[in-house]
């Protein structure tokens, strides 16, 4: 992105500009009207009317000092954050509610909202603050109070006919005194300022440059404050994989990524087009990486803080099919909605209408996303219960990262049974010293290799590459060294191969050099019922089974399990895992294991065949 310097960025900012700023290219409230009562939205409506109908009634949430100050007590975050949100929620719905209907009430009782939010002492959450507070001297600006500031902002400007001129006034001071003047005077001491790899920046930047371009152009520094984000957000696509993948996962793209789509259409509505960052070849590159990331039905890929739920931001992807006419995001709607995924509604996703486009899924069905060290391949497109494999390199010090250099999901019949355990329970440890010490985010949670109980050590120097990719027409090889994600006093070499031969299942081959006698064990982290016997174990849902079966009867198979996990998907609280264990032999250990797909005898007999014939034939 050619970033123009701040005379030739003055000249081409329009000024003043129209209101509604955001319809300037759409229409008025009716045409969103008509809109509420076609397809989707017309039941999203309905749903919301009942919704905010409660709001009526409901008294709005308190955010007493006290609540806030139960993070630093306890270090939970939710008791504070869930009606915090909730205020923001009911903001958004009212407004929703009152664009399709008129009535009042639903605009004073928005209003009763707005107020309350603009009585709150700060919009930064506990977790992010720094205390003691010093009354006026506001300077940081964190993911939620930039985010206030632009939804604010929207409302200010959509119904910038509709409210009274003092609740305006004083909307706009707040914007300016909590996220804009902070910026003014404090940008480079905000930490996600240059943290390029972070969503934060994305984040921050692209929600503050919305609330900017809506509510502060005629300030006399806002060309400079614009000019300054720009840069952060050429910054944060600069990190993100050349072939469209971010660091941090789906669900963090869809965050990051959305509020850069928000601030790239407002940016473009205040220079005619003449600057739009949706040209950008960065941001066009990442925009299938969620449907790379879709595990069917109604899963997707979760290295790292990412949930197992797919990631919807339906503005987003209305965005995006909008501007890109992408055949393979229709057919990632398609499913979503066909899954029931798609619930609520929001302004933008109500503002951006999708264009017509024929879904139709990625010709290819292997993608490798090499600068974040990332392969997801798939037996099929159409069929949804066929295998996918998902697998992970990288290194041990990635934001939002979790131990996990090594870690890959085996996904079929609709079930991850081998398994991320995804995202744990955010408070104060989660992201403190003792984050390693839980499972989910440690390296006692993930598929990998241990020796004498020992596993990958953190940091940025720890870290692992993908050392070949081979595709054949019936079956890939994917060959990791993970030797430099472990201290040199656990091991001197670990590869990791993975041999996918699509339908018929998948081979594992660790190779580990450590000390004689060393215990070293492959970990595997399930879902789903099981059976075990000596030699093997079963894992089943109703609609499919996946044998896991060590290739050499020698190696030890047992299951264990982490009790009380703090996890979002409450049915790994207690995650199981199976151990397969090997003693080394003149400091070399070599686990081989198939795992194979079946809904039949005959299907696994004849699949088992087909994987012993495969690797005798390879080098692995």
């Amino acid at each position: 992105m050619q970033i123009p310097n701040l005379h030739e960025l003055e000249k081409l900012i329009r000024k003043p500009n129209i209101r509604p700023l955001l319809l300037a290219d759409i229409g008025d409230f009716e045409t969103l009207r008509s809109r509420m009562m076609k397809n989707r939205w017309r039941k999203t409506a309905e749903k919301l009317l009942k919704h905010v109908d409660k709001l009526l009634n409901d008294s709005i949430p308190q955010l007493p000092r006290s609540l806030y100050d139960d993070f630093f007590r306890t270090g939970r975050r939710h008791v504070f954050e869930e009606p915090y949100f909730l205020r923001r929620r009911a903001v958004e719905d009212l407004t929703l509610a009152y664009i399709f209907t008129g009535k009042d009430t639903y605009l004073d009782r928005c209003r009763d909202y707005i107020w309350a939010i603009m009585e709150e002492f700060t919009w930064v959450i506990p977790a992010h603050a720094k205390t003691p507070f010093q009354p006026g001297e506001e300077c940081i600006v964190d993911l939620f109070s930039s985010g206030t500031a632009m939804l604010l902002a929207d409302i200010w400007d959509l119904l910038y006919n509709d409210l009274d001129g003092e609740t305006l006034e004083w909307i706009r001071y707040n914007i300016l005194r909590r996220a804009l003047i902070p910026l003014r005077d404090h940008y480079d001491e905000q930490w996600w300022s240059r943290s390029y790899e972070s969503n934060w920046c994305g984040v921050c930047a692209g929600n503050s440059g919305c609330a900017l371009i809506l509510v502060a152009l005629d300030e006399s520094w806002s060309i400079d404050l614009l000019h300054k984000i720009l840069k952060s957000i050429d910054g944060f696509l600069s990190t993100a994989d050349p072939d469209g993948a971010w660091v941090e996962g789906v669900g963090y793209w869809f965050y990051g990524f959305s509020r850069v789509f928000y601030f790239s259409d407002l940016l473009a509505k205040v220079t005619d087009g003449r600057i739009n960052l949706l040209e950008d070849p960065r941001i066009k590159a990442s925009i299938t990486f969620p449907v790379w990331m879709y595990l069917p039905p109604r899963s997707q890929v979760n290295f790292g803080d990412t949930g197992s739920t797919p990631s919807v931001y339906m503005d987003v992807l209305n965005l995006i099919l909008k501007c890109y006419k992408e055949p393979s995001i229709a057919w990632y709607i398609q499913r979503l909605e066909e899954e029931g995924l798609l619930n609520g509604g929001s302004l933008r996703e109500l503002i951006w209408e999708p264009a017509e486009v024929e879904p139709i899924p990625p010709k290819q069905t292997f993608k490798w996303y090499r600068r974040i060290g990332v392969i997801v391949t798939r037996s099929s497109w159409n069929d949804l219960d066929v295998p996918i494999l998902a697998v992970k390199a990288g290194h041990n010090a990635e934001p939002h990262n979790h131990i996990d250099v090594g870690q890959f999901i085996y996904h079929c019949y609709g079930n991850s049974f081998i398994c991320d355990l995804g995202v744990g329970i955010y408070d104060r440890d989660y992201f403190g010293f003792k984050r390693y010490e839980n499972p989910i985010c440690g390296a006692d949670g993930h598929n990998l290799i241990f020796v004498d109980g020992r596993s990958q050590a953190v940091g940025r120097d720890y870290k692992g590459e993908i050392v070949e990719f081979k595709c054949e027409k019936d079956w890939e090889l994917i060959k990791l060294d993970l030797t430099k994600t472990y201290s040199p006093d656990v091991l001197s070499k670990a590869i990791r191969t993975f041999v996918f031969l699509k339908h018929n299942g998948l081979i594992l081959v660790d190779e580990v050099m450590c000390r004689e006698n060393a215990l070293v064990e492959t970990r595997l982290h399930f879902k789903g019922d099981f059976q075990q016997t000596q030699h093997w174990v079963d894992m089943f849902t109703e609609k499919g089974r996946v044998r896991v079966q060590p290739k050499d009867p020698s190696t030890k198979v047992t299951i264990e399990t982490h009790r009380g996990l703090k996890t979002r998907d409450t049915s790994l609280i207690n995650a199981q895992y199976i151990r397969l264990i090997k003693w080394a032999t003149g400091g070399y250990a070599k686990i081989q294991v198939y795992m194979i797909p079946y809904r039949t005898t005959v299907e696994l007999n004849v699949r088992l065949i087909e994987l012993e014939k495969k690797l005798s034939e390879i080098e692995v």
